[in-house]
């Protein structure tokens, strides 16, 4: 241990220490010469009074000295210094560095990572052996997997290295790096040592398990290294953007939901801006409890078909922006054109086949609906260029043309068949294209109709039925329906095991069967609340729409679904943002975004440090720039101490002063 000083000039300081001898002799007086009586008397009593008096001005002399000196010492900072936690023999060190998202949150002396690397530097001050380097976010993880491109290094060569490794997006792998620092220890026969530089953050901590490394062997000392405070931090991040309709169509309003998380310990507020292919078109504020989440919903009407590129910023007083934006890619379709051929149409619009089904399509005639439906007779087919439509549907017809079905299943036109008394089953066997064969006709007994018992859930647009949910499907009567067995998929079915809705593909197409009519004429299921919903779900089923409008997200470090060569069209060059495809199917797009796991800030223990690392010794140090968390000594400031001391001689001072006769001082 050694004693040095922060401001050394001030020792010269000590010189003022005979100030107060200075002024104790010019302030010193002379007694005055009087003649009395009994002088020998007053002469005695001058030696006995005078004794004690020298005696309490020495010690008030030496007070003032000491406080002087005191005071000069103070000022000049003296701290005690020892060996820090860094010994500088020959030796060889790993230093795993921590550049993963959490790393980016500014603290108050800068960046966390930039502190980190300040810290690497510390470390390395002086250091003569041999260093490896290994950063551990994911944007690096196929390159430390590679051994071979982890190499020791000098420590000019590792500093070099060190600017040059980026702060990453991504979440970290301390598991990969604790196994690659293993393997690389190995090879050297001489004092080895791994030193860990993180901030603790839980993302990356909570995943790391010994258990599933090599034995660290005994002789590798281990060496954490904190950057930041062991509380959790303020942070708020957008964690999910959903079309609420499953489908962005021209024309037609739909809803934007962000689900914004605040994962702090205390309330926080954020304004949330919506930004569509550059431009803000909304903002809402929103106001979150701590640890907990919210949602804000944008209503957008959209005027062009087509990718468009979409973010969403926050607005907040966290510290921690790289996860303050979340990018989505929404496709924005035409309106869906529907070919109805009505097999029993009526001069009453409302007696005919299609009615219920075509108001289920475009309610209330509203232009907000996302289908044009067009109903024509079947004598009109042979007119009608069915190219212009996305999806036909026959309903009751009593014959099909093989010649028409074949054409429209070769183009890949999805199709929906609805059954009813017009339909004639020798006739639909008869074509070869379908899976299935059309048998007798099954008819309820009276008061017992047919209900549905069971729901393929496995399908978007039946997912909303299989549960609570689905009261209203199951409480539809069915008194007439045909019977159908063959190859095929039951969506929907009877409590009698009968199919009511079956599903097939055909080459490129898909045909849904329906076994019983559309209308009222063989059930109530039109005047049921599910009737709108099923309807619009089997036509979006039939032509494949469900859920493309925003494709899903993935997370920065992440493999792209599309084995193509990406483009990133949005976002910082290199980061999250979105990225384009070209497969053989078209254009494709998808969003990258932050992890989310890395934008909680709450940090492990020490505690829960060492019980990870289990019998393993490992030294937990807290980087203070600066302070007294310097690498290479351990620093002890003892001017409050000086301060105490100096505070004591002087109310010491002062009571000897004041003890002391004015005219004797």
């Amino acid at each position: 241990m050694a004693l040095s000083f922060l401001n050394p000039f001030f020792l010269f300081g000590l010189a003022a220490a005979a100030i107060p001898i200075l002024i104790h002799r010019l302030t010193k007086r002379k007694a005055m010469t009087r003649k009395f009586s009994a002088v020998r008397l007053l002469l005695e009593s001058q030696r006995i009074v005078t004794r004690p008096q020298r005696l309490r001005h020495l010690f008030l002399l030496a007070l003032r000295i000491v406080a002087m000196i005191s005071l000069v010492l103070l000022m000049a900072r003296p701290v005690l210094t020892e060996p820090g936690i860094l010994v500088q023999e020959e030796k060889a060190m790993a230093i795993i560095l921590d550049n993963s998202l959490s790393m980016a949150y500014l603290e108050d002396g800068g960046e966390r990572y930039d502190l980190a690397k300040k810290a690497v530097k510390e470390v390395m001050e002086g250091f003569n052996g041999q260093v490896a380097i290994l950063p551990t976010a994911s944007f690096h993880t196929s390159r430390l997997r590679q051994e071979s491109q982890i190499r020791w290094m000098t420590r000019e060569e590792a500093l070099k290295e060190l600017s040059s490794i980026p702060l990453s997006y991504g979440r970290g792998d301390l598991n990969a790096c604790l196994h690659l620092a293993y393997q690389k220890l190995k090879e050297l026969k001489m004092d080895k040592e791994i030193f860990i530089v993180s901030d603790l953050a839980r993302g990356d901590w909570e995943g790391l398990a010994l258990n599933k490394l090599d034995v660290v062997p005994a002789d590798v000392g281990m060496t954490l290294l904190r950057i930041g405070g062991s509380g959790r931090n303020l942070n708020l991040t957008v964690k999910e953007a959903r079309w609420v309709e499953r489908e962005a169509v021209v024309g037609v309003q739909s809803h934007l939901e962000v689900t914004v998380s605040n994962l702090s310990d205390r309330s926080g507020t954020a304004l949330v801006q919506l930004f569509l292919s550059g431009i803000k078109v909304d903002q809402k504020l929103i106001d979150l409890n701590a640890m907990g989440e919210g949602k804000v919903h944008f209503e957008l009407s959209l005027d062009k078909k087509g990718w468009i590129n979409g973010e969403v910023r926050l607005s907040s007083r966290d510290r921690l922006s790289l996860d303050d934006s979340f990018y989505f890619p929404l496709k924005v379709r035409e309106k869906i054109k529907v070919l109805i051929i009505d097999g029993a149409p009526k001069a009453s619009l409302k007696e005919s086949e299609s009615y219920y089904l075509l108001h289920a399509l475009r309610p209330d005639d509203s232009e907000e609906s996302p289908f044009i439906p067009r109903v024509i007779s079947e004598e009109e087919v042979a007119k009608t260029d069915t190219n212009l439509y996305e999806v036909i549907v026959w309903m009751n017809a009593a014959r099909l043309q093989g010649s028409q079905l074949t054409s429209l299943l070769g183009s890949g036109k999805p199709i929906l068949l609805f059954l009813g008394d017009q339909v004639v089953p020798d006739a639909y066997n008869r074509i070869p294209l379908f899976p299935w064969r059309i048998r007798e006709m099954n008819v309820a007994r009276t008061g017992k109709p047919e209900r549905i018992a069971q729901v393929d859930d496995r399908l978007d647009f039946l997912k909303p039925f299989s549960g609570p949910g689905g009261e209203s499907l199951r409480a539809a009567s069915f008194q007439h329906y045909f019977k159908v067995e063959g190859s095929m998929k039951s969506l929907l079915i009877f409590g009698n095991q009968d199919p009511l809705l079956v599903e097939s593909e055909i080459g490129k197409s898909k045909i849904l069967l329906f076994t019983s009519s559309g209308d009222l004429d063989w059930n109530d299921l039109p005047l049921k609340a599910a009737y709108l919903p099923l309807i619009q779900g089997m036509i979006r089923e039939a032509i494949g729409t469900f859920g493309d409008s925003i494709p899903s997200t993935i997370r920065f470090g992440e493999p792209f679904g599309e084995k193509t060569p990406a483009t990133q069209i949005a976002g910082p060059e290199g980061g999250p943002g979105i990225y384009q495809f070209f497969p053989s199917s078209g254009e494709v797009r998808q969003g990258v975004n932050t992890p989310f796991e890395e934008s909680d800030l709450g940090k492990l223990t020490e505690e829960e440090v060492r019980k990870k690392f289990g019998k393993k010794d490992i030294n937990i140090v807290e980087y203070k720039e600066g302070g007294s968390g310097n690498l290479q000594t351990n620093r002890k400031e003892i001017w409050p101490f000086l301060l105490a001391f100096l505070l004591m001689v002087l109310g010491v001072e002062m009571v000897v002063a004041n003890g002391v006769p004015r005219g004797r001082e």
